[in-house]
């Protein structure tokens, strides 16, 4: 069975968890690039499972062997890094959140309908059965009629990467919301039959880690 070649743009920690360890599992895929900026963890997978390292994402763009790629960065590069690949003719597994403004996710869909390329965000919660099970529930009338949803979550490992990307907003965008709180709200979309959104408010602050 021909396999298809994928490259995964980026390689820290959620590439190495979630993307790279699946595919390696997959018969049907090749992962012919590692690329990373930092050019040790690109060289570091590469050792572990072949290919080739690259540190910089344009230099495969235009690889007629490239069928999709992963993009696994930071989300300052998640909209610019997946336009480049549909307009070069790759599908494209982006890591969530899409963007760090509407502006740039609309971009990015409009991109994905004008080249006709598959764009899938990464909000794999989806995919749950028991999520699924919520959403059959609804479907089938369980629950009656569905008008509130409430969604809450909690984490203990602090602040993340105190210091880092993740605490700078010009790079990551709206703080805990936009990196965890997309899981959840777009289970309540799914779960919910996908319904239009009327209006949308949300709130980005600081209350942890200001004089360090």
């Amino acid at each position: 069975m021909k396999k298809i070649n994928i490259a995964v743009i980026g390689c820290g920690s959620i590439a190495v968890g979630a993307h790279i360890s699946n595919y390696v599992k997959n018969e049907h895929v090749n992962i012919k690039y590692f690329c990373d900026i930092i050019p040790e963890r690109a060289d570091e997978q590469v050792k572990l499972h072949g290919g080739k390292a690259i540190y910089n994402y344009k230099e495969i763009l235009n690889d007629p062997e490239l069928y999709a790629v992963s993009v696994c960065t930071h989300n300052d590069m998640h909209a610019p890094i997946s336009i480049d690949f549909m307009r070069a003719g790759k599908d494209v597994l982006c890591e969530k959140p899409a963007a760090r403004t509407l502006p740039e996710a609309l971009e990015m869909q409009r991109v994905a309908k004008e080249t006709g390329r598959l764009l899938i965000i990464g909000v794999v919660n989806r995919f749950g059965a028991y999520n699924n099970l919520v959403k059959k529930m609804i479907e089938d009338g369980e629950l009656g009629e569905v008008f509130h949803v409430y969604c809450s979550f909690r984490d203990h490992r602090a602040i993340p990467g105190i210091g880092g990307d993740f605490t700078n907003k010009a790079k990551s965008g709206g703080g805990t919301l936009i990196d965890w709180g997309v899981h959840y709200l777009d289970l309540a979309l799914y779960c919910c039959g996908e319904p239009e959104a009327l209006t949308v408010s949300g709130q980005a602050f600081c209350k942890l880690g200001r004089d360090i």
